[in-house]
């Protein structure tokens, strides 16, 4: 055989091996993606999974069979997502698993919890067990977070670490802590994290059920926010599991929770007055390629699903984008020179401008604060004593090689600013504090997040739209002809003493 033919053949056989290989590796991952997904999917007809319609439990007990079953779905679905067996694992519990070292801490806990250790699976072979926190603490970690409640002395053993936070997360990493006397759980991922908790008494609402707090990682896994899988990761990824942008399924509860805003405001507007109607969304594709929005991103895909509004003004102050010539004329960061050598940055982008035109003052007491909300790049782009800014409502600007971030979310910046007046007056974030004194894009927004996440990742659009749907609906803000009544300046009500009106319930 002549050499040419005879490595003509060979090359054939190593692209066809190589063809082979690829189709087999690709049909295992997506049978491994599914057999994950199934699992987890199991749980919806369950009574597992705290909904409204089936609520933790609140008579001052752990259920622990509610929770070693969540506890165990979550080992199991990071497992199999990295492509191994339910076969192949060992199913050992705390105690078995650590032995004499766990039988020495027994009497420090709660029968309870001393239930759901024996029936949780432990190994040392097992993937992180979710993106926040590696595993269930070893029992000589367990109880040295107490030495931090030292207001609590009397009850040496009331406060453990449960979970221990991903190494990767921080410099002082500490984990969903829980509370033996309330039976109660918060995520602290790091040692600072954990002041915004205390003392207990005043922070009620950023302590959950366990079951609330893992039923909530199921959630974001559910929607695909947080996936497991062996694909690669645009950002630092724990094991299995990645950490997304923004998901499809958002998108989709998103436009769901405007719709449902917008079809509230339009009920209450008399029907002589109602705009024609139109078959078109709220922004074309060719509308927002001359705006310079992003392909590919979550604001984009929003605003060319969702349908546009029979009327014009959305919340106080704030216009639909009816005229796609304005809008595109409001954007100002779309067109900033954002470009990185570390991957793709999202700029925030101008959805429901101020009617009246005003614009906001960014410009910070001093270089060590900044109340320009947005990636650096768009920091960087906006210079002291620009006045140019819209105020209204953005999206949320996201370097997608960082993790922990929200293309789904916002920011609201106001022409005015927030001031702090003590004693626990004024507006408040859903951590329960004040909003920064001469803030302007705070409003609304999470602060320390109970369920795992850095303070800084923006609230979600659709749960603003359901707050906003909810004040509507309620009578505090009332409709006339054209929407929403009031100018931008409804939202100083903010600030006044007593008013919960415009507080948003701690999530994740």
């Amino acid at each position: 055989m002549p050499p040419i033919q005879y490595l003509n053949i060979c090359s054939f056989l190593i692209i066809a091996i190589a063809l082979t290989l690829s189709l087999i590796i690709r049909y295992n991952s997506h049978a491994n993606y599914s057999a994950a997904d199934n699992l987890l999917n199991e749980m919806d007809g369950g009574d597992f999974l705290v909904t409204p319609e089936n609520p933790a439990r609140e008579d001052g007990t752990l259920d622990h069979i509610r929770c070693a079953a969540l506890h165990n779905k979550l080992v199991e679905h990071a497992w199999v997502a990295e492509g191994r067996s339910l076969d192949e694992f060992e199913r050992r519990s705390f105690f078995q698993h650590y032995g004499e070292d766990a039988n020495e801490i027994m009497d420090r806990l709660d029968q309870s919890l001393v239930s759901f250790l024996e029936s949780i699976i432990v190994s040392d072979e097992l993937p992180p067990f979710f993106f926040w926190v590696e595993c269930i603490s070893p029992p000589a970690e367990m109880f040295s977070v107490q030495e931090m409640f030292q207001e609590y002395e009397e009850e040496p053993n009331r406060f453990l670490t449960l979970y221990a936070t991903n190494p990767g997360l921080g410099e002082h990493p500490l984990g969903l802590i829980y509370d033996q006397k309330l039976y109660r759980a918060t995520v602290a991922l790091g040692i600072e994290d954990l002041e915004f908790t205390k003392p207990l008494e005043q922070h009620d609402d950023l302590w959950h059920p366990l079951e609330t707090v893992l039923s909530n990682w199921i959630h974001t896994v559910q929607i695909k926010k947080i996936t497991a899988s062996q694909d690669e990761a645009p950002n630092e990824k724990f094991g299995p599991w990645i950490w997304h942008p923004y998901s499809e399924a958002q998108v989709d509860s998103t436009v769901v929770a405007f719709e449902r805003l917008a079809a509230t405001i339009e009920e209450r507007v008399a029907a002589i007055h109602h705009l024609p109607p139109s078959e078109g969304p709220l922004l074309s594709d060719e509308q927002l390629d001359a705006a310079s929005v992003p392909r590919n991103c979550f604001i984009r895909s929003f605003l060319t699903r969702a349908r546009r509004p029979r009327f014009k003004i959305i919340a106080p102050g704030l216009e639909i984008p009816h005229d796609p010539t304005a809008f595109i004329d409001n954007q100002k960061f779309t067109v900033m020179n954002a470009n990185s050598e570390y991957g793709i940055i999202i700029p925030p982008v101008l959805v429901f401008a101020s009617v009246e035109r005003f614009v906001v003052d960014l410009d910070a007491p001093n270089q060590y604060v900044s109340f320009n909300p947005f990636c650096k790049a768009f920091q960087d782009g906006v210079p002291r004593g620009d006045r140019s800014i819209l105020a209204g409502l953005y999206s949320e600007s996201v370097e997608r090689f960082s993790v922990d971030n929200a293309e789904e979310g916002f920011r609201l910046l106001l022409p005015f600013r927030f001031h702090n007046p003590g004693q626990g007056h004024g507006a408040r974030m859903s951590d329960g504090r004040p909003l920064t004194d001469g803030s302007i894009a705070e409003l609304f927004q999470h602060g320390f997040k109970p369920f795992g996440g850095e303070w800084w990742r923006a609230q979600r659009l659709e749960t603003l739209f359901d707050h906003w749907r909810h004040l509507v609906e309620t009578g505090v803000w009332t409709v006339d002809n054209d929407g929403v009544q009031g100018g931008i300046d409804v939202f100083r009500d903010a600030g006044t003493h007593g008013s919960n009106s415009y507080f948003i319930e701690p999530s994740w």
